[in-house]
C-alpha cells in the first residue's frame, strides 16, 4: 500500500531564495515578470505573495506549487519506507465573505455561519493542533476594507476560531449584529466592551453589559492570511 510523506522544509523566505537558483533579485523579478521591490519584501518576509503569484513563481522556477507554498513535499512510498513516514491529515476549512444581500434578505439572514463559503482552504493538521486548535473548528473570513488596516488589509484572509471560552481582552473578533458583520478588536472594561478599529477613521463602539445579548461573537482571530485568493 503506497502513503504520503510530507516533509517540512525552511520558511517561504528560504524556499523563495532557494528557487532562485543564485539568480539576482533583479533577474528573478524579471523572470517572474514580477517588480523588484515585491520580490525584495518576500526574501525579507515582510510579504507573502497571493495564490496566483505563487503559482506563477513556482511555474518559472519548476518546483512543487504546494512545496513552495506550505514547505510541505509531497511523496509516493512504498512499504518498505514505513520507518520514515510522517503523515498529516489536511483539511480544508470553509472561506467565507461578506455579503451583500437585498435589504429584504438582510432582515433574515445571517452573513456568516447561516450563508453557504465560497470556497476551501487548505490546512495542516499539524498546524491547528501546535497551536491548541481544534481544526474542525476553524473557518476563514474574507476581510473586505480598511477597517482593521495596515494589521488586516483588504483581501486578507482571517483564520477564525469559532470555539470561544472567554473573550481575549486585545483581540480581535467577527461579531454579528443587527444582521450585519463586524470585525473589531475588543477591550474589556467594568461596563463591558469598548470594539475598536485600528484605522482611525472609523467610530468606536461602546457595548454595555445590559447588551451583550445582542453581539453574536463569530469567532476570534488566530492568524491571518496575506491574501486568500
Amino acid at each position: 500500500m503506497n502513503m504520503i510523506k510530507n516533509k517540512n522544509v525552511k520558511t517561504f523566505k528560504d524556499r523563495l531564495h532557494s528557487s532562485m537558483q543564485g539568480l539576482s533579485v533583479s533577474a528573478f523579478a524579471k523572470k517572474c515578470d514580477m517588480s523588484e521591490t515585491v520580490i525584495r519584501d518576500y526574501l525579507s518576509g515582510k510579504t507573502y505573495p497571493s495564490l496566483t503569484r505563487l503559482e506563477v513563481i513556482a511555474e518559472k522556477c519548476n518546483v512543487s506549487y504546494n512545496w513552495l507554498a506550505t514547505g510541505y513535499k509531497l511523496e509516493v512510498l512504498t512499504p518498505k519506507d514505513d520507518d520514515n513516514i510522517y503523515n498529516e491529515n489536511i483539511y480544508r476549512i470553509p472561506v467565507y465573505k461578506k455579503q451583500l444581500p437585498t435589504k429584504e434578505e438582510a432582515q433574515t439572514l445571517h452573513y456568516i455561519r447561516e450563508t453557504p463559503p465560497v470556497m476551501n482552504y487548505p490546512i495542516v493538521e499539524g498546524w491547528a493542533a501546535h497551536r491548541g486548535l481544534d481544526i474542525k473548528k476553524l473557518i476563514i473570513y474574507w476581510a473586505k476594507g480598511d477597517l482593521m488596516s495596515p494589521e488586516i488589509k483588504n483581501n486578507n484572509g482571517l483564520i477564525i476560531n469559532t470555539e470561544i471560552a472567554d473573550i481575549v481582552d486585545g483581540a480581535i473578533y467577527l461579531i454579528e449584529y443587527d444582521n450585519i458583520t463586524l470585525l473589531r478588536r475588543i477591550r474589556l472594561t467594568l461596563g463591558g466592551w469598548i470594539l475598536i478599529c485600528n484605522n482611525n477613521q472609523y467610530p468606536t463602539l461602546e457595548v454595555p453589559k445590559t447588551d451583550f445579548e445582542k453581539y453574536h461573537i463569530v469567532g476570534r482571530v488566530v492568524q491571518i492570511i496575506k491574501d486568500v485568493f
